[in-house]
């Protein structure tokens, strides 16, 4: 593994912001930084601009694209090692194997070719995908989060929701914060046989059991987060969907903490829909963790099965 962060650039608002965000984390924790700018097509000579005069004239101009990027990393933070990058190809695939040993790759949530109406772009989505480390997309500058405002985290008591725990608290420690684990339920539950939930449940609606449910769930984030001596940890209840819980909690919290599947996720989907809902939404960066723990991801009730997963 690579002590660098890469980010992509292409001059659009939100990767500006997305280049502030990787240039800071990256002097904070002493990691290099590639500002990296995707042009052209793979596999031909300088992307397809090829080598006559014309050719070397417009591959400059790329490569100054990658150089403004970098120079606002600099300027962002004095002490980065920041490096305009130019490469060729599909700018997700691209961006994905270039980062394949780095410790991070940071995206805007939108590029400059934003279609209207769409809620992440084809680029961060594409890498949040098929990237095989960590993810943080950036929205706009001016609705990312405090400095210091704690890192949010969804946690559902999955393999992944240890892991993302986890990933909050090392964020938070690096940055002088707090981490706030969230275990969000719903009081309604459905159920596929109301008689049978009447057996098995005579004294409990469904809403009470998922709310038991989360509150043992919540248990083992604190369990775990004992162990955190160098971070203070709060684990809370939230009552709502995940997604929307998450977004809202957003709005006070320098970064907020998901996985790319939790308890209700389906093994085809690499990004659930908590995750991938608190990406489009959220008012705060985002960081989407990878690689998760082997916990055990069982919850106790049936209503474990029906609480949505804050993952």
């Amino acid at each position: 593994m690579d002590d660098r962060v890469i980010v992509g650039y292409d001059t659009s608002t939100e990767s500006a912001a997305a280049v502030r965000w990787a240039a800071t984390e990256a002097a904070r924790r002493g990691w290099g930084l590639e500002v990296v700018h995707v042009w052209g097509f793979a596999g031909q000579e300088h992307g397809g601009a090829g080598d006559s005069w014309l050719g070397r004239q417009v591959l400059a101009q790329v490569q100054e694209v990658a150089d403004e990027g970098a120079a606002l990393a600099r300027e962002t933070a004095p002490d980065v090692e920041a490096a305009g990058v130019v490469l060729h190809g599909p700018p997700a695939a691209t961006l994905v194997a270039r980062a394949a040993d780095a410790r991070l790759v940071v995206l805007g949530r939108h590029g400059a070719g934003r279609i209207s109406g769409a809620l992440v772009g084809s680029v961060a989505s594409g890498v949040l995908h098929h990237a095989s480390g960590p993810v943080v997309v950036v929205p706009d500058e001016s609705h990312a989060g405090g400095s210091g405002d704690p890192v949010v985290v969804g946690f559902d008591g999955s393999p992944g929701g240890f892991g993302a725990l986890e990933a909050a608290c090392d964020q938070a420690e690096v940055h002088g914060t707090e981490v706030v684990a969230l275990t969000a339920w719903t009081p309604t539950a459905e159920v596929s046989s109301l008689s049978y939930w009447t057996l098995a449940y005579p004294r409990q609606s469904p809403g009470e059991v998922a709310l038991d449910d989360a509150e043992r769930v919540l248990e083992r984030a604190r369990s775990w987060s004992a162990s955190r001596h160098d971070v203070t940890v709060t684990c809370d209840l939230a009552e709502g969907r995940a997604a929307d819980v998450l977004v809202r909690r957003s709005r006070h919290a320098s970064l907020v903490v998901v996985g790319t599947r939790g308890r209700g996720g389906f093994a085809s989907l690499v990004l659930g829909s908590t995750s991938r809902a608190v990406v489009q939404r959220a008012h705060c960066p985002v960081l989407v963790t990878r690689g998760a723990r082997a916990h055990d991801a069982d919850a106790a009730g049936p209503a474990g099965r029906e609480r949505e997963a804050t993952r």
